[in-house]
Formats: C-alpha cells, sequence, structure tokens
C-alpha cells in the first residue's frame, strides 16, 4: 500500500512544520547558551525542506528532492568543515536520513520515471512510509539531540579520529 497525493501532500505540510518547529524549539532553548550547533542544523534542515517546495531543480519532483536531499548533506558537511563544528547525536541522525531518503528518491525516481513502471509494487510501500518515518526520526533528533538508535556511538567507535588502545603483548 502506498500513500495517496492527497493525504502525501498533507504529511509534507506536517513535515516542514515539524521542522520549523524543531528549528523555532532550538532557537528559544539555545538562546542563551553559547553551544548553537543544534540551531544552525535546525536551520539548515528548515531551510531546505522549506525551499524544496517553493524551489524547483528539475522538472522531476522526485529527482528535486534527490538534489535537495545532496545539497543539504554538502551544506552540512560544508558547515562542519569551514565551523570548525564538533560532532554531535543529532547531526548523525540527519545526515543517515537524508542519504537514506536521497536513496529512496532515486529509486521511486528510477521506477516510475525511467522504467515506467506504473503497477504499484513494495518500493512504492517502503518509499511511501520510509521517508516520511525517516523525516519524523529527523525532527525527533533535532528536538531531543538523543543518540536513541545508538548511530553516534556506531560513527565514533569506526572514526578514525577515535582513539583506540592496542591490546598489550
Amino acid at each position: 500500500m502506498y500513500i495517496s497525493d492527497v493525504v502525501g501532500s498533507l504529511i509534507g505540510a506536517f513535515i516542514e512544520w515539524g521542522f520549523l518547529m524543531a528549528f523555532l524549539f532550538n532557537l528559544v532553548t539555545h538562546i542563551n547558551k553559547p553551544d548553537k550547533r543544534l540551531v544552525v542544523l535546525s536551520l539548515i534542515m528548515m531551510l531546505s525542506y522549506f525551499l524544496s517546495g517553493v524551489l524547483n531543480l528539475s522538472s522531476n519532483i522526485y529527482l528535486n528532492w534527490f538534489y535537495f536531499d545532496v545539497i543539504t548533506i554538502a551544506a552540512i558537511f560544508i558547515w562542519i568543515y569551514c565551523g570548525r563544528a564538533d560532532s554531535f547525536c543529532a547531526i548523525y541522525y540527519i545526515v543517515v536520513g537524508l542519504f537514506l531518503n536521497s536513496l529512496l528518491m532515486l529509486s521511486i525516481f528510477v521506477d516510475i520515471v525511467l522504467v515506467e513502471n506504473r503497477t504499484p509494487w513494495i518500493l512504492w510501500s517502503i518509499y511511501s512510509f520510509g521517508v516520511n518515518i525517516i523525516d519524523l526520526m529527523m525532527i525527533a533528533a533535532l528536538l531531543t539531540n538523543k543518540d536513541f538508535f545508538k548511530f553516534a556511538a556506531v560513527a565514533k567507535r569506526f572514526s578514525p579520529k577515535a582513539t583506540r588502545k592496542l591490546p598489550s603483548a
């Protein structure tokens, strides 16, 4: 089962509203704190989701969303590198979520536009529910900044900067 266009547009508006509220929440809660990383990340996500509904980088909506996900990932990495921002839990969830969303967007684009499939199958259901669940996960990560799926712990474990003790001989 896939989500219809009417319900999909309502869910899309709710997701955009969620990123706006996450930005406003982080802005208010971090107004007097020196660490503004969560505010900046929320702003990037809010702008990305808002602009993806306003600007068209492609004539196809799935490709447009794919482009915005890739641009947003690039913007986050540029901000981390140029701003010398240390990593924190929400960044891992946002980058993983955007990466998974971009894979789903690209796969549905290939299926519907390039292959010209018109028969619903499991990919359509995975796309419909997957993208929305991932978006909700990203909003929750921005609101809580908690490592609820242990993405940050796994990423830090395999990080080249991680200090590992070698077994003594």
